[in-house]
């Protein structure tokens, strides 16, 4: 996996916001590629210059809640070879 690869997003996420559930949202249909977003895959979210591993907790409808993980997304790398599919 190359640096590159880590730079782009698979859903373009504000970590800053919470919905009601707690955790950071977005729209399916805003992903890279819709297929990642499944309950329990590992994917690489954010907006702007800030990005995290995040896991994918619920999909309700056309919103998907997911979990980041503390750290630089090099940290959790090993991580995105783990998708759902």
């Amino acid at each position: 996996m190359t640096e590159a690869y880590l730079d782009e997003v698979d859903v373009v996420v504000d970590l800053n916001s919470e919905d009601e559930s707690g955790l950071p949202w977005s729209f399916v249909d805003e992903a890279r590629d819709p297929s990642l977003m499944v309950e329990g895959a590992w994917v690489v979210v954010g907006e702007g210059a800030a990005r995290a591993v995040a896991q994918v907790v619920e999909v309700d409808g056309d919103i998907v809640r997911v979990r980041p993980l503390p750290g630089p997304v090099e940290r959790h790398r090993h991580l995105l070879h783990k998708r759902t599919a």
